[in-house]
């Protein structure tokens, strides 16, 4: 799956009240921390937590501990993404 239906797949499930799940896409927790991180900067997404291991700044090395999109829930620009992406 290329990148961009990955980011599509993401915000449809969203969208559709699912709670989108790593597994589901052959990805590592810290790639699936990437596409979420990359669609909360972007304002795609709204009310996502990233837990990480070591977060202070004597770890060099962090790493993805767990994330929690129970609350995700799509923004405006979101909507408006994913409506112009998918027509």
């Amino acid at each position: 799956m290329e990148n961009k239906e990955i980011v599509l797949t993401i915000l449809n499930e969203i969208k559709n009240g699912i709670t989108p799940i790593h597994t589901a896409y052959n990805l590592t927790l810290d790639m699936w921390a990437e596409f979420i991180e990359y669609l909360d900067d972007k304002k795609y997404i709204t009310d996502v937590t990233i837990y990480w291991f070591g977060n202070d700044d004597t770890y060099y090395d962090e790493r993805v501990h767990s994330i929690d999109l129970t609350k995700a829930k799509l923004t405006t620009f979101g909507e408006k993404f994913l409506a112009e992406e998918v027509n």
